[in-house]
């Protein structure tokens, strides 16, 4: 959340991977455990889910918070694609 605020605030910059969008965008996929549909899948029935995989859900929903502000840096792309999918899972996980 903090890379994307400082991106949104001060602007991208593509010279520090720090600032760039498309290295947020990556890190942030990199981090992520389940695809967009394998997450969706769970949450249809997250209550009756052990503890453990209620938490990664919960994890995801909140490594996956800036997305919709981070895919307006991008252009269109497969990374860019897969950041939208996960833009209409995150409203789903509890």
């Amino acid at each position: 959340m903090l890379r994307m605020w400082v991106i949104d605030q001060l602007g991208p910059d593509d010279t520090d991977s720090d600032w760039s969008p498309e290295a947020l965008a990556s890190d942030t996929l990199d981090t992520l455990t389940f695809t967009p549909a394998q997450a969706a899948g769970l949450a249809e029935g997250w209550r009756d889910l052990p503890i453990e995989q209620i938490r990664e859900l919960r994890s995801h929903k909140n490594l996956t918070t800036h997305l919709g502000s981070l895919v307006r840096y991008l252009a269109p792309s497969p990374v860019h694609e897969r950041l939208v999918a996960w833009t209409a899972t995150r409203p789903l996980l509890p």
